[in-house]
């Protein structure tokens, strides 16, 4: 099985984006990183990525997004699936981050084009025309509206034997769906930007894995849920859906979703704090002990532990 093929069989279940710690000076603290990373490796964490959103590149430098690369790769040492992401470089610096990705321990990269650019079949597959001879290593395209990522030119790019996946964060039923279909006999899988309801839905039409709300905090849910759907028991996979996600998603997001979700990693004893990136406040003060409060209605006892 080649290198493409062996990565492809491994992307399946829930996808944790990696949230990052950031001291008060706002640099990255990567000893934080690398134990938070450390404990999803063991909690069986299928599969581990790095982000533009989640991940917070806006508030990292382009020498951080290398040092960090690094750490997730380093710390996962083939555990869990590790993906990487470009930031919005142009075809030369990406090549040089692939290299980088690649002699670390990345397992693939997410090539995310600057949504500013051209969606157009010309200017996407040159793109990829120009970094692809740089490392041999797995590729992933990124989906993201307005305007989508175009159909036929993802079912062109999905017939390259290095490029196995997309991550869609464009519409969550129509496009996934249209990107599932197109690409179904390609040795592709498409990977749901988010949430369990979706991944109901598109795994019964071939999607291999999602980015999961839950999984940061407590792994062993989102594998619970996606050994149901591998069984076929949607029926119970969607009451996982509705006693777990939808109550927590919606709080967290009303809350501050990122700073919700840092929070949840400080409560485990992986993160010294819930600061979001510069030049973001930090959250509220009381944040912290209203996750905790959220986390013991909604799943139960903590499972926190000391640093």
């Amino acid at each position: 099985m080649d290198r493409a093929a062996q990565v492809l069989e491994r992307m399946k279940g829930p996808v944790v984006p990696i949230n990052v710690c950031f001291n008060a000076d706002g640099t990255i603290n990567c000893d934080a990183v690398g134990a938070y990373v450390n404990w999803l490796c063991e909690e069986n964490t299928p599969v581990l990525l790095l982000t533009y959103g989640s991940s917070e590149f806006a508030s990292i430098s382009d020498e951080e997004l290398w040092e960090l690369t690094e750490t997730v790769a380093a710390t996962a040492a083939g555990r869990s699936l590790c993906i990487a992401s470009t930031s919005y470089w142009k075809p030369a610096k990406t090549r040089e981050f692939l290299k980088h990705a690649d002699a670390v321990g990345v397992d693939a990269v997410k090539v995310q084009i600057n949504p500013w650019l051209p969606k157009t079949r010309e200017a996407l597959v040159r793109y990829f025309d120009l970094i692809e001879d740089a490392s041999d290593i797995p590729l992933l395209l990124w989906g993201v509206a307005p305007p989508p990522f175009p159909v036929d030119v993802v079912a062109e790019l999905a017939q390259r034997p290095n490029i196995i996946g997309m991550k869609n964060d464009a519409h969550p039923f129509y496009d996934y769906y249209d990107l599932v279909r197109a690409t179904k006999n390609e040795g592709f899988g498409v990977v749901s930007g988010g949430q369990m309801r979706n991944f109901v839905f598109g795994h019964q039409i071939g999607s291999p894995a999602y980015l999961c709300p839950i999984a940061p905090f407590r792994p062993d849910i989102a594998l619970q849920f996606y050994q149901l759907l591998v069984e076929g028991n949607y029926a119970q996979g969607w009451e996982m859906v509705y006693r777990y996600e939808e109550p927590w998603l919606q709080w967290a997001i009303d809350k501050n979703w990122l700073g919700v979700m840092k929070s949840t990693v400080q409560l485990q004893g992986l993160y010294p704090n819930n600061l979001l990136g510069p030049p973001h406040p930090p959250p509220s003060p009381s944040l912290l002990t209203e996750v905790q409060e959220k986390l013991e209605e909604l799943f139960g006892a903590s499972r926190t532990r000391s640093r």
